[in-house]
Formats: C-alpha cells, structure tokens, sequence
C-alpha cells in the first residue's frame, strides 16, 4: 500500500516549487515506474531506493538527493518498512535561482544535494527527518528558500515565462510563435532551453505532449484513442510515445496497473493552483 501527500507552496514561491510531497509504502519491496518529470529534491526519511533507466543503469538515491530533468521514464525500487521520503517538484526558474549547474548536465541523473546547492541548504535534511508532518517539513524548506532567493542570481524570468506558456498554448506549439515572442533566434532558444529546462525545444514538445495526453486519459471516462490528438501521426504514435514518457500504455494508464503512476496523476487535483504543465502532467 503507499501513499502520496502533495502539498502547495506559497506564492512567492509558486514559480520556483511546484509542489511538496510525503511519499509512503509499507509494501516491503516497491517496483513501479515513474513519468518523465521536473527536477526533484528528494529526501530518504527510512527506507532507501533507486532509479533504473531504461539502458539498465542503476542509480542509488543519495540522502538527500537532486534528481536532474528527466526526458523519458524510469523504473524505482524502494525497499523498507515503511518507506517514507520527502520531496517536491523543482521547477526551471527554481533551478536556475539556487543550482550550479546547468539541467542539462544533470538529465536522467542523481546527484548529492550538497554537490547542486554549494551549502546553500546545509543542515536542512537533518531538520527535515525530525519533523513530525509535511506541514513541518514544507515551512522549514520555504523559510531557507527565502533566505537564498533574496540573493539569488538575476535569471531572466520572463525567459522561462515565455517558454513555459508556449509549452502551454498547445498541445505542439511552433517554436516560430516562440522566435516571436522572446526575439530569440532557434539556436539561442535550444541553449537557453537546455540550460534551465535540460532539453532542446521539440524534446520539450513531445515530452509534455505525451504527459498531458497520459494525464486525459487517468482522469477521463472515454476509450484511450478518443484522447488521441492531430499532434499524433497514428495510433502506433501515439502508444510509443505515451510509452516513452510515462512507461506504460494507454491501456495500463486506464486500467491504473501503476500504483504509483496512478498515485502522481492525483495532481490534476492542483489544477488552477499550480501550474497547467504540474497539474496537467
């Protein structure tokens, strides 16, 4: 059995935090997959785990732990009873206020929190394992937070603004409407999408085609192919790449064969809170 608490950041740090979550399991052993995602700042509070990649690479979770962007699914295994982590969503301006390096360095990767955030949270996992709720475990990230965002660099915001409602206009927005709208040329807008999102523009497409595509299905009552969109060639198209980001198929998506997956849609329940591509994905 597990279970997945979110909570909402504040406001002032809506832009930088998607969401604070407490995952727990009292299964012993956990093997399930988990979507292609934003970066993650995770916690092991007991228990431990690790992440397979689709070429077979196993990652340990560090404690704590940054998972970089991630541009296609991947497998866990947590063991322990009970597993219980902390965590929550690190969205690309957060990453580009506190990392020191840029996503594209870290995608479908696992590294030591301390070696991203140069002592900027030192101490803070310690604090975090005594806190008895996720209410605790939230106010004492966003207390830090604050502190470090007072004197965070000047990261062009309204960069990733723009390219996060382009993400958002459609389900395959052209890049030519994102030329438009920031004066960028193509080959900028691939360095500054790597640099603070970890993929290159069309990977960004397809990746949150698939994922909202993946999330209309878990929350909708029709057929799996009445979510099917023109952005897909066909139907074999479409199963590859819901396949590709979330690691199942539209089938196993409607039939909720993934406790986990089926666990991580619950975001839809954040929609006009969050933003569309968190609660949409």
């Amino acid at each position: 059995m597990i279970s997945l608490e979110y909570l909402l950041p504040p406001p002032d740090l809506a832009e930088f935090i998607s969401a604070f979550y407490l995952f727990g399991s009292d299964d012993g052993v956990l093997e399930d997959v988990e979507r292609a995602d934003i970066a993650q700042y995770r916690l092991t509070i007991s228990g431990e785990a690790k992440m397979c990649l689709p070429d077979g690479t196993e990652i340990p979770y560090f404690s704590p732990c940054v998972i970089g962007p991630r541009t296609v699914a991947t497998r866990v295994v947590a063991s322990g009873q009970p597993m219980k982590l902390f965590g929550c969503g690190i969205l690309p301006a957060g990453w580009a206020a506190v990392m020191q390096k840029p996503a594209y360095q870290c995608v479908n990767q696992i590294l030591p929190a301390p070696e991203l955030f140069a002592g900027q949270f030192a101490g803070l996992a310690a604090q975090l394992k005594t806190a008895p709720t996720l209410q605790d475990m939230a106010d004492m990230v966003v207390s830090r937070s604050r502190e470090i965002l007072t004197g965070a660099r000047n990261e062009p915001l309204w960069l990733i603004r723009a390219i996060n409602e382009w993400l958002e206009s459609s389900l395959s927005p052209d890049i030519a409407a994102l030329e438009e709208r920031t004066g960028l040329s193509r080959r900028q807008l691939e360095r500054q999408t790597k640099h603070f999102f970890g993929a290159p523009p069309k990977l960004l497409v397809r990746k949150y085609r698939a994922l909202r595509a993946a999330n209309a299905i878990a929350q909708g009552s029709e057929e799996w192919q009445s979510y099917m969109d023109d952005a897909f060639y066909d139907q074999s198209h479409f199963i590859r790449e819901i396949k590709e980001f979330t690691g199942l198929t539209p089938n196993a998506i409607r039939d909720a064969r993934s406790p986990l997956s089926a666990a991580t849609f619950g975001r839809h329940k954040l929609a006009g809170e969050v933003s569309p591509l968190v609660s949409g994905t």
